[in-house]
């Protein structure tokens, strides 16, 4: 079986290099916000071009304590895709704001300019745009509909990598936030994240919120209410490591891309790749859109490739967020995308065999459908 996601074919050397971290972090008797943790936060804002990168326990966290230190709270709505990961709804409502569920365009499962621009009322204070699988939402549009008091907060969990006009995602807002669970684009050893930001308040803020709210000079004395969102030694060592090899990573992982894509296009009338928004992507994950999912994801398993379903419920459908749901109608794009998505194997460690396998039994189902 062709799996959906390999960790050991992406990262072969895991075991000694987490070793090495190990055993250097043991040595030095260091593991929560020391010196590994500022040494990746230096070289992550270098790499993204910004003036503030902090690192967080999670790209959930990165979210809330993102929306808390930009102001954001009781009082406030938050517009967010009904089509994308829990925790962008889950951030708003921790950060103790409502979320304003809109729909996605059809082409590139992100944020609806339009829809954003009918759900605006006096309370919009911000906008959570997701990118989203390979896709990179259009943030300028977004703007372009928004009053200039609503600040955009750019979740860039699955695109750390790719660029719009040669600007890094993640620095396209007002604040943005990167995740590094492991199968991410940038991935760690576990759960980790980062509030990008050029607001030097906005970054102070967070620093405080992560940390129980101590401002960093006097130890056991907090200054607000905080967290315990600190992000620990042995990850970012990992993830310094990690930021050196993102590179040949995207590269591998946009060959396989273009691959696929060349497979899906001749079978339009059965499978639509996602558009992307732009050349330069990051491609967390290859996703189809597919009137037939079903029959396709049984298709791929009897070829031995494994697929996944991705948000096959809308967030305001899931039991935790109706208290918030608009009308139905209000997200129609989004209903059919989440009936209709799969994704299949894409990791920068597959070989050319199991590409050419996966493209193999996808063209194989365009011409059973087409028969």
């Amino acid at each position: 079986m062709i799996k959906y996601y390999d960790y050991r074919r992406r990262h072969p050397d895991a075991r000694s290099d987490i070793l090495q971290i190990m055993e250097h972090q043991v040595g030095r008797g260091e593991f929560i916000l020391k010196d590994a943790v500022s040494t990746f936060e230096r070289a992550l804002a270098d790499k993204v071009g910004a003036r503030h990168a902090i690192c967080v326990s999670s790209g959930t966290s990165a979210m809330t304590l993102g929306l808390i230190a930009a102001g954001i709270g009781p009082g406030d709505e938050v517009i967010t895709p009904a089509f994308c990961y829990v925790a962008a709804a889950s951030a708003i409502i921790q950060a103790g704001a409502t979320p304003v569920f809109a729909d996605v365009l059809p082409e590139c499962f992100t944020l609806a300019p339009q829809s954003v621009a009918r759900l605006i009322t006096p309370r919009t204070r911000a906008v959570l745009v997701a990118h989203v699988f390979s896709g990179l939402a259009n943030i300028a549009a977004i703007r372009a509909v928004l009053p200039a008091r609503v600040l955009i907060l750019e979740d860039s969990a699955t695109a750390f990598g790719a660029r719009y006009d040669n600007k890094p995602a993640g620095t396209l807002g007002d604040v943005g936030v990167y995740s590094f669970f492991p199968a991410k684009p940038l991935g760690g050893l576990g759960d980790g994240g980062a509030v990008i930001t050029e607001d030097d308040e906005v970054a102070r803020r967070v620093r405080m919120l992560r940390n129980h709210g101590q401002d960093g000079t006097r130890r056991f004395y907090h200054q607000m209410l905080g967290f315990n969102s600190r992000m620990d030694d042995l990850n970012a060592a990992w993830l310094s490591r990690q930021l050196c090899d993102n590179d040949r990573q995207l590269a591998r992982k946009q060959a396989i891309a273009l691959r696929y894509d060349a497979a899906v296009a001749p079978s339009a009338g059965f499978l639509t790749a996602q558009r992307r928004g732009t050349a330069d992507f990051s491609p967390h994950a290859y996703v189809v859109r597919c009137r037939s999912r079903d029959r396709f994801v049984r298709h791929m398993n009897q070829a031995n490739v494994q697929t996944k379903v991705h948000f096959g419920t809308l967030l305001p459908e899931q039991p935790a967020f109706q208290q918030w749901a608009g009308a139905k109608a209000a997200y129609a794009q989004a209903r059919a995308l989440a009936g209709e998505c799969v994704a299949i194997p894409l990791c920068a460690g597959m070989d050319e065999h199991q590409v050419a396998r996966v493209v193999d039994s996808v063209l194989e189902f365009a011409h059973e459908s087409a028969l």
